[in-house]
């Protein structure tokens, strides 16, 4: 009776709550949450799992802008100002549709799930309700398919203390796509399982205002290899993205389009986005010269190399972003420029009042860009390579105002209007960063994250003097109630330098994670 009261109460909601989603453009998204909160009360089959979280909190400073490492990394959904009042709702769904007794069904290693979360922001024209993620996924033995919005970080990185992947950091919202592959590393027998590899291959949808009818194209490889079990491995990779298409009112009376239209062709979508191929033809009735001189979109990607070592209670973990976003950056003219990382990470020992559980040091490095000339001489690659920025698509490497990639590579809305120059007014950085986590008392968990940059705007419109930045985060989160498994989030953090405004701001929030059993 209780499922039964439940699920009028929801679908009772379902016309108003629709009504507030439409608003704001997410009617696809939200249908699939409230499917997915509504099957809650009917499903009872055994093997499936629900992970329902909720937290309410606020954002309170010195200064009308939330700091940097407040606002950063997290998928496009704290405000760039405050004070703000924010909450979220999530609700991920894990099933094995069949029982593990039934071992010789040849359906018995699929599985499927679903996942939602939904943000509300209120405060100082932060009205908002977004849904960083809304997606169902089908995984048969290794390989998986989904679609929707999912949180995603590619590239490999401490993914906990890190400034983020160069080119995907978890920045921005995610955008929504489909995706066929595999994501766990899969080990080759035919080669005793010393050679292990994962990728994707996926397609997505820029729904955003500025331009519209675009698409993403992505893809990764990686392969790990080592001996199963051992203590070293190396991985290597490579993770492809690429915006292509769309038509915009700004590109009508431009040479960089056909009467305000990017070539959807899929030809031009198989050899110039997949594949990467310079078109034979310098133009045509469905490109200009630019795509002709260049290639088809705007392509953004970047080489993985790392290193892992584990010792009896911890392991080392050094890594490489390289960028890349044309042949000079594919042919690693641009060296030294990429993110370079050295991670130690530990299990807990539980001996210590306060334990140390992981430090990382990283340097990012975006200077070199293959040159600051754009046409090089005695060489057929082109220089200055803009990172982000591009002619064609006038917002770049971006999605909804937020870059997709480094958050130190920021947009003129997040900075001092003094330095705004192109959507991204400052890719040559260079920045050091530390960061530590661990635990207080066994169960209270902190992080802390200190970086230090140096940015020198664009080879088009360098900054004069060099602009020097501070940013600083404390979080700690700590148990306060056992109903929920309810937890005190609190976060304080500061910037201070030229690059952004001077500001000390708070986040204080109560999470829960566990509200009864859902089965």
């Amino acid at each position: 009776m209780a499922c039964i009261y439940a699920q009028k109460r929801v679908s009772q909601h379902i016309s108003g709550i629709l009504k507030i989603f439409r608003s704001n453009g997410y009617h696809t998204s939200l249908l699939l949450s409230v499917l997915l909160i509504n099957e809650c009360f009917t499903v009872q089959a055994q093997n499936q799992h629900w992970s329902p979280s909720a937290e309410l909190g606020s954002y309170i400073g010195t200064s009308s802008t939330a700091p940097f490492w407040l606002r950063s990394n997290q998928f496009g959904t704290v405000p760039l100002t405050m004070p703000a009042l924010t909450g979220r709702v999530g609700l991920t769904y894990e099933s094995q549709i069949y029982a593990d007794t039934i071992k010789k069904s040849r359906h018995a290693k699929i599985r499927w799930g679903a996942g939602a979360e939904t943000v509300f922001n209120l405060g100082r024209g932060n009205e908002k309700v977004l849904l960083p993620e809304a997606y169902i996924k089908v995984r048969w033995k290794k390989l998986e398919f989904w679609g929707g919005r999912r949180k995603q970080i590619l590239g490999i990185i401490d993914t906990t203390l890190s400034t983020g992947s160069f080119t995907w950091s978890g920045n921005a919202m995610p955008v929504p796509k489909i995706q066929l592959g595999f994501p766990d590393y899969v080990p080759l027998k035919f080669l005793n399982n010393y050679v292990s590899l994962k990728g994707f291959f996926s397609h997505g949808w820029f729904n955003v205002p500025y331009i519209q009818g675009a698409y993403l194209h992505q893809k990764t490889l990686h392969g790990k290899f080592g001996k199963p079990g051992g203590k070293f491995s190396m991985q290597v990779g490579v993770v492809h993205s690429v915006t292509w298409g769309g038509h915009a009112d700004y590109l009508q009376s431009s040479p960089l389009a056909v009467n305000g239209q990017l070539t959807d062709n899929f030809g031009d979508f198989l050899w110039g986005v997949v594949i990467g191929k310079i078109p034979k033809a310098y133009q045509n009735r469905r490109f200009t010269n630019f795509d002709g001189e260049n290639r088809v979109g705007n392509h953004v990607g970047q080489y993985d190399l790392a290193f892992e070592y584990k010792l009896k209670t911890s392991k080392l973990l050094l890594y490489h972003n390289h960028p890349f976003e044309d042949g000079s950056g594919l042919q690693l003219q641009n060296i030294p420029d990429g993110l370079y990382g050295l991670s130690w990470k530990r299990a807990s020992t539980t001996k210590s009042f306060i334990e140390v559980r992981g430090v990382l040091l990283e340097y990012l490095f975006s200077k070199d860009q293959s040159g600051a000339g754009f046409d090089l001489t005695n060489t057929h690659f082109k220089g200055n390579d803009n990172y982000f920025d591009h002619a064609q698509y006038k917002e770049g490497w971006s999605y909804f105002g937020k870059g997709m990639g480094t958050p130190f590579i920021q947009p003129n809305s997040e900075i001092k209007s003094q330095y705004w120059g192109e959507f991204f007014p400052d890719n040559r950085v260079g920045v050091y960063h530390v960061g530590l986590e661990g635990t207080a008392a066994k169960s209270i968990q902190w992080r802390t994250k200190l970086s230090y940059s140096s940015n020198f705007g664009t080879n088009n419109r360098p900054f004069n003097p060099t602009a020097r930045q501070f940013s600083y985060l404390l979080m700690v989160d700590a148990p306060i109630f056992k109903w929920g498994n309810t937890r005190l989030v609190t976060k304080l953090a500061f910037d201070q330098g030229d690059l952004l405004p001077s500001s000390l701001a708070g986040y204080i929030g109560f999470r829960s994670t566990a509200w009864g059993k859902w089965k």
